[in-house]
C-alpha cells in the first residue's frame, strides 16, 4: 500500500479550447491523461478533485478568463488551507504581445483582446502571494510557454518577501511554437515509466528536461527555478518516480555524493551505481595528475555506498516490518541528524537516513559514529533496546560499532522520571561578574546529545537569548510528539543569585510557569581557581551516594550562628567532607550572601535557600514557617516538588493548596542528580570548543 502523503499535494489541470480558432487536436484527451497520472496515489500524489469548475480537472472550450480565474482560486484556496503544494498545468492557445512577454492563456475567442486572456506571470506571481502556498510547480503546454516565467523581483516583492518555490516546465521558448501538446503527452508517458538514475522522485531538474528534449522535437522544452524557501528541505515534485525502485539502487543523497566525487576528477563520467563507480576507479590511469585528494574521496564514497547497502540490508530485515513514518523521524531525531532532514516532507524514508548518516556523518578516522547512533535509535523506537537483533549485533561488530550502538542504547534509555521526551540544557557564562554574555544550549533525550548551539546575549540580553535556545528546541519536541516540559539552567554563583531562571521572562512569560526548571550551578564545568573539574566530578559522586543514603532524609540545615561571618562558615566548612551532604540556609544572613552561597556551592553543588532577605519573607527574620518539615517530607521528590509549589504559588489562586508543600515556594534550590553529573562527566571528556566549532559530524 503507498502511504497517505503529508502534506496533501494539490493540483489543477487546465485543458482550455479557443472558440473561433482551429482546435488543439487531442488536447482533451492529454489534459486527462496527466491529470490521471498527478493524482495517482502511486505517481503524482495529488488529492482528485474531480472535474469541473470546483474540481482539479477542467476541460472546455470558450472557459472565459473568469472560469479559468475561478478555478485557479479554489485550488490556491485548497492548498493554502491545508498547507500543501500546489501543481498547476496550463494546456491550450498561448499569445504575446508582438512575440514578447508576457503569456496569455486563451480562454475565450481566439481574437479576442488580451484583457479577456489568462496573463500568466501575473496570475503565478498571485498565486505565490496566498498565504500557505509556498511551493508551486506549474507546467505550461502552449505557443510560446517560456513567457509564462515571472519576473523573478516581482516574486521576491510578493507579500511572502519571496519565502516561496516556484517551478515552471515549458513546452517551448517564448517566440517558439509549440506543436500537438507534445510536452504533456511525454511527460505523461515519463512519469508512467519513470527515469532512472533520478531519486525517488521525479523533479523539473536537469535530467528530466534533457530527457524530454530527446523525446520532443520541433520545440525546445525548458524550465525556471525560483527558490526563496526559507529553509533547506527537498526540492519539489511532480510525482513518484516509478523506475526508483525497479532500475537503482542509490537514492538521492547518496546519488550527489557521488556525483559530486566523481565530477571533480572528470565532469563527463556519469557513474550512477556503486557497482559503475567500482569500474569506473578501476579504469581511472595510474598516477592521475592533479586529482590525488578527488580521487581519494571518490575512494572513500565507493567505501560509503559498501557500507549503505549493508546497513540497508540489516535495518531493513531486522526493523524494516515495524516502521512507520513517525518511527523514522523520531528515529532520525535520536540519532541527532539535520532537524531540516528529520522534518522534511515527503517524510525521510529509511534509506534517507541511512545515506545521510553514511556520507554526512563519519569521523575524521572514517568510523561510522552517526550510522551507529541512527542503528540504535532504530532498535530505541522499535522495542529492540535490550534484545538487539544478531543480524544487527553482527554488522555492529564487523564494523567495531558495538561500543557505539550499546553507549547510545544505554543513552536514549536513562530518562528523568521515566519521561520520554526532550530536555534542554541551558549554561549561562559570565563575563566574571554577574553580566550574562551568551547562552549554549543542548539538547538532549535521556542522556544523548541530539543537537546543541550557542546564544550570544548581545544588546538584547539574558533573556532575548533564553527566548531563542527555547524557540531552537521546540521544533525538535515536535518531532518527538512531546512537548519540551524540563529545562536545566546552569549558571555561575553570582548570576544564580541575581537571576533566578525561574523567574526569567521568555516569551512574555516567566519560564518556571511553562516549564519545569532546575537550577545547576556551572561550576562543575567551570571549576573555581582553586579547584579542576575533576575534582568537582569526585565531590559529584560523593554527593550522589549521599542521596542515595535511605537513612538521609533531608539536607544539613545552616542556621544564624552558622552565618554570622564568612570566616566562620569557611572555618566550619574546612572539617566537613566535600559533597557528604545537602546544605539548607533557614534564613539568609545580613551581608556577604554572595560569598558564603559560592563557598557551600563549591564544597557540595546542592543548595536549598529562601528566596527572600529578612524582612521581606513569610516571617521577619527572613526564615520560613515549616520549612524544615516540609523539606523533610518531600525530599525524595525535591526539587521537582519547589518547581510545582513555585507554580501554584504564582497562579490566579494566590496559593498553593497543600500546606505541607507551601513552604517550598518561599525556597530556592541548586540541585546535582546522576543525570547532571553524567552531562558534566561528558563535558569534561569532550574536547574543549564552543557549539559552533564543531563540525556536523561531531555533534550528535
Amino acid at each position: 500500500m503507498t502511504p497517505l502523503t503529508r502534506p496533501p499535494r494539490h493540483l489543477l489541470v487546465v485543458g482550455a479550447q479557443c472558440e473561433g480558432g482551429a482546435a488543439l487536436e487531442g488536447l482533451e484527451d492529454a489534459a486527462r491523461a496527466l491529470h490521471t497520472v498527478l493524482v495517482d496515489p502511486a505517481l503524482g500524489g495529488c488529492d482528485d478533485r474531480g472535474e469541473g469548475d470546483r474540481g482539479s480537472l477542467l476541460i472546455g472550450t470558450g472557459l472565459g478568463r473568469d472560469a479559468v480565474l475561478g478555478a485557479v482560486d479554489g485550488a490556491v484556496e485548497a492548498a493554502g488551507l491545508r498547507a500543501g503544494p500546489l501543481v498547476l498545468a496550463l494546456l491550450g492557445h498561448g499569445e504575446t504581445v508582438d512575440g514578447d512577454m508576457p503569456l496569455h492563456l486563451v480562454a475565450a475567442g481566439l481574437g479576442d483582446a488580451l484583457l479577456h486572456q489568462v496573463n500568466v506571470p501575473d496570475l503565478l506571481g498571485k498565486v505565490l502571494q496566498h498565504p500557505g502556498v509556498t511551493d508551486l510547480t506549474v507546467i505550461v503546454d502552449t505557443c510560446f510557454s517560456g513567457a509564462a516565467v515571472p519576473d523573478p523581483s516581482a516574486l521576491t516583492a510578493a507579500t511572502l518577501g519571496g519565502d516561496a518555490r516556484l517551478t515552471v516546465l515549458f513546452a517551448a521558448t517564448a517566440k517558439e511554437t509549440a506543436y500537438e501538446m507534445r510536452l504533456s503527452t511525454e511527460l505523461t508517458r515519463l512519469i508512467e515509466d519513470g527515469l532512472a538514475d533520478a531519486g525517488d522522485h521525479l523533479t523539473v531538474d536537469d535530467a528530466l528536461v534533457e530527457r524530454l528534449r530527446e523525446r520532443i522535437v520541433g520545440q525546445q522544452p525548458g524550465r525556471m527555478v525560483f527558490d526563496g524557501a526559507p529553509s533547506y528541505g527537498n526540492p519539489p515534485w511532480i510525482a513518484r518516480n516509478r523506475a526508483a525502485g525497479r532500475d537503482r539502487t542509490l537514492g538521492p543523497i547518496s546519488n550527489t555524493a557521488l556525483r559530486d566525487a566523481v565530477r571533480r576528477i572528470d565532469a563527463e563520467a556519469r557513474p550512477a551505481t556503486e557497482e559503475a563507480l567500482a569500474a569506473w576507479l578501476r579504469d581511472r590511469p595510474a598516477g592521475d595528475p592533479g586529482a590525488g585528494a578527488a580521487l581519494l574521496r571518490a575512494r572513500e564514497i565507493l567505501a560509503e555506498l559498501e557500507t549503505r547497502r549493508e546497513a540497508l540490508r540489516v535495518t531493513g530485515g531486522a526493523f524494516g516490518g515495524e516502521l512507520t513514518e513517525e518511527r523514522l523521524r523520531l528515529a532520525g531525531m535520536l540519532a541527532g541528524l539535520p532537524l531540516h532532514l528529520v522534518r522534511s516532507e515527503p517524510a525521510p524514508t529509511l534509506r534517507d537516513l541511512v545515506e545521510h548518516a553514511v556520507h554526512h556523518g563519519g569521523d575524521r578516522e572514517g568510523t561510522q559514529r552517526a550510522l551507529a547512533r541512527f542503528v540504535a535509535a532504530l532498535a530505541h523506537v522499535t522495542g529492540h533496546g535490550e534484545d538487539l537483533p544478531d543480524d544487527v549485533v553482527t554488522w555492529a561488530q564487523r564494523l567495531h560499532l558495538t561500543s557505539v550502538v550499546r553507549t547510545r542504547l544505554d543513552e536514549l534509555a536513562h530518562q528523568p522520571g521515566d519521561e520520554r521526551a526532550p530536555r534542554l540544557v541551558l549554561v549561562l557564562a559570565d563575563d566574571g561578574g554577574e553580566h550574562v554574555v551568551r547562552v549554549d544550549a543542548w539538547l538532549l533525550f535521556g542522556r544523548a546529545t541530539l543537537d546543541r548551539e550557542r546564544f550570544a546575549c548581545d544588546g538584547d540580553g539574558l533573556q532575548a537569548a533564553l527566548g531563542k535556545a527555547v524557540t531552537w528546541a521546540a521544533p525538535w519536541a515536535d518531532v518527538a510528539g512531546t512537548p519540551l516540559r524540563q529545562i536545566e539552567v546552569a549558571a555561575p554563583t553570582l548570576v544564580l543569585l541575581d537571576n533566578p531562571p525561574e523567574d526569567q521572562l521568555v516569551r512574555r512569560q516567566r519560564l518556571g510557569i511553562g516549564y519545569t526548571v532546575t537550577s545547576r550551578w556551572s561550576g562543575m564545568l567551570t571549576p573555581p581557581y582553586d579547584l579542576t573539574v575533576d575534582d568537582m566530578l569526585q565531590v559529584g559522586r560523593t554527593l550522589l551516594e549521599s542521596l542515595g543514603d535511605a537513612t538521609r532524609l533531608g539536607p544539613a540545615w545552616l542556621h544564624a550562628n552558622d552565618l554570622h561571618s564568612l570566616e566562620h562558615l569557611q572555618g566550619m566548612l574546612a572539617v566537613e567532607p566535600f559533597g557528604a551532604k545537602v546544605w539548607a540556609v533557614s534564613a539568609l544572613p545580613d551581608g556577604d550572601w554572595d560569598h558564603m552561597a559560592h563557598e557551600l556551592l563549591s564544597h557540595t553543588p546542592a543548595l536549598v535557600w529562601p528566596r527572600h532577605p529578612a524582612g521581606e519573607g513569610p516571617a521577619p527574620d527572613g526564615g520560613v514557617p515549616g520549612l524544615t518539615d516540609s523539606v523533610a517530607r518531600h525530599w525524595g521528590a525535591l526539587p521537582r516538588r519547589i518547581a510545582a509549589a513555585y507554580r501554584e504559588h504564582l497562579s490566579p489562586a494566590g496559593h498553593v493548596k497543600d500546606d505541607g508543600l507551601a513552604p517550598l515556594a518561599a525556597v530556592r534550590t541548586v540541585w546535582h542528580d546522576e543525570h547532571w553529573q553524567a552531562f558534566c562527566q561528558r563535558r569534561a571528556r569532550a574536547v574543549v570548543r564552543a557549539p559552533h566549532e564543531t563540525t556536523s559530524k561531531e555533534r550528535a
